[in-house]
């Protein structure tokens, strides 16, 4: 597996996909607990919004994309159903923030579809700002993003204790699994710092997918870094059963697989 820039990416064989991994823009609780107005733990948080800089950040994302041609090529958004990655995600992907900030945003033709799954949302439990709203509220203000493979509408999953880092590392890799055997080969993951971390790490540290330090290190705010997996990667490591809180799983096998139009 090669970790790189959007511009170098290189072909090696008809057995890989690639996968486009960002991070949300900044959040309101980025800039707060920077800024030491607020801690992790206040309510204030639920479910963090995008900060305008965020905003910002979004919008020239799109034209970055666009620019170098990489919109025309995505088949295909899986994000996060917490609030700050399904703005990001429609920012860049759709052309907008949310309902009331489309105009900052530049249009193109090509919509791939944008499906919201529980399995990369951030680090989960203890923090309010990783609580997800219930989806029937998303529904009002997301309506270019599909939630059918969200099975419930609270967020039955956020408890008082924070989730284990292994078991980030474990549902990042099992996540992974699942990316490779969907049919799109132009996939792009909007998640968060600590999941999208974890997951590279357990590709380095479990699978023994050889990558270089600073591509171990924290993304940025609406950082992308584009990586192709290939069979080999797939193949080179045997996911072992774990006992995360419970999730909603997505389709384990090919022959379950929604195809998204």
């Amino acid at each position: 597996m090669d970790l790189c820039g959007v511009q170098t990416l290189r072909v090696s064989s008809s057995n890989f996909k690639t996968l486009h991994l960002v991070r949300h823009a900044q959040g309101i609780h980025n800039v707060a607990i920077e800024k030491g107005e607020l801690t992790s733990l206040s309510d204030e948080l639920f479910d963090a919004r995008l900060s305008p800089l965020g905003i910002q950040q979004a919008s020239e994302k799109r034209k970055e994309i666009i620019g170098s041609g990489l919109l025309n090529t995505v088949q295909l958004v899986i994000t996060s159903p917490l609030r700050r990655a399904m703005q990001t995600s429609v920012g860049i992907f759709r052309g907008q923030e949310d309902l009331n900030q489309s105009h900052i945003f530049p249009k193109v033709n090509n919509s791939p579809p944008i499906v919201a799954l529980e399995i990369c949302r951030e680090r989960m439990g203890l923090f309010p700002c990783d609580k997800r709203e219930s989806i029937g509220t998303y529904r009002t203000y997301f309506p270019d993003i599909d939630f059918t493979m969200i099975e419930s509408d609270e967020d039955v999953i956020w408890q008082a204790e924070r989730e284990d880092l292994e078991e980030v590392s474990a549902r990042g890799l099992h996540f992974l699994k699942w990316l490779w055997e969907r049919p799109e080969k132009d996939i792009a993951v909007v998640s968060h710092g600590v999941f999208l971390q974890q997951t590279l790490r357990a590709l380095h540290e479990k699978v023994g997918t050889p990558l270089e330090d600073h591509l171990l290190k924290r993304f940025a705010n609406c950082e992308l870094r584009s990586i192709r997996i290939e069979k080999s990667d797939m193949e080179a490591y045997t996911l072992a059963a774990y006992n995360c809180r419970k999730y909603v799983t997505p389709p384990a096998s090919t022959s379950q697989l929604h195809t998204f139009e």
